[in-house]
């Protein structure tokens, strides 16, 4: 018979992996929409921030009980363990969509205005976070603590690319005599800090499942 803390375990696991899914669908979306000027899909990820909320409350809740369940003599210190770094991935996923979110509000605050370059560093700079999220995901629930540990040498990648971004950015908004394209640039400097953040809370899970498969903590 399966114990109830694998039980809890495994069940828990799945709506992270849903809400890994629904969080790295809506940074994709957030980003195709901010591209096209796409006030329908940038809507839609607003709408599906909710979900994400919901099936964090549903994760935390489990946790809860399957860490509260002293009477269980058999919960073991890799349960704990597991437990706790499911309930930190179930905040970082949380708000990486949080980041799409935010860029669909850029999208809807644009729509009506030409934008003052082609966008081509966040979309490559989203790309690399979404990819960081799937793995970092992937690596979780396969409990692979080396491809964890690639996820993680990632978030320089990321860095780099953010840094590039913002020199551009902020190069431009210093020349820019426009107000409206100074104010433009200024929206996606923090679409980037976003993106940035979100590699960030990708690494964290990284960590996290390096944590649950070998019990050592690590910070990239």
């Amino acid at each position: 018979m399966t114990d109830i803390s694998e039980q809890v375990g495994d069940q828990t696991a799945q709506h992270l992996l849903k809400m890994g899914n629904l969080a790295a669908e809506s940074l994709k979306l957030a980003i195709q929409a901010l591209r096209d000027q796409d006030v329908k899909l940038a809507l839609k990820v607003i709408e599906q921030d909710d979900q994400l909320d919901n099936l964090q409350i549903v994760v935390e809740e489990e946790i809860e009980r399957g860490i509260g369940t002293n009477r269980n003599p058999s919960l073991t210190t890799f349960d704990l363990r597991r437990d706790l770094a499911m309930a930190k991935i179930g905040v970082d996923l949380e708000r990486i969509g949080d980041y799409a979110t935010n860029i669909a509000e850029v999208v809807m605050e644009l729509k009506d205005e030409s934008y003052l370059k082609p966008l081509v560093h966040i979309p490559q700079m989203a790309n690399l976070v979404m990819n960081m999220v799937n793995t970092s995901l992937k690596a979780f629930i396969e409990k692979n603590a080396d491809l964890a540990d690639a996820v993680c040498q990632r978030d320089d990648e990321a860095d780099n690319l953010y840094e590039e971004v913002r020199e551009e950015l902020i190069r431009i908004t210093g020349q820019e005599s426009d107000p409206r394209k100074a104010y433009q640039a200024s929206r996606f400097l923090l679409i980037a800090e976003w993106l940035e953040r979100a590699g960030d809370h990708a690494t964290n899970i990284g960590e996290a499942t390096i944590h649950i498969v070998t019990g050592k903590r690590v910070k990239y």
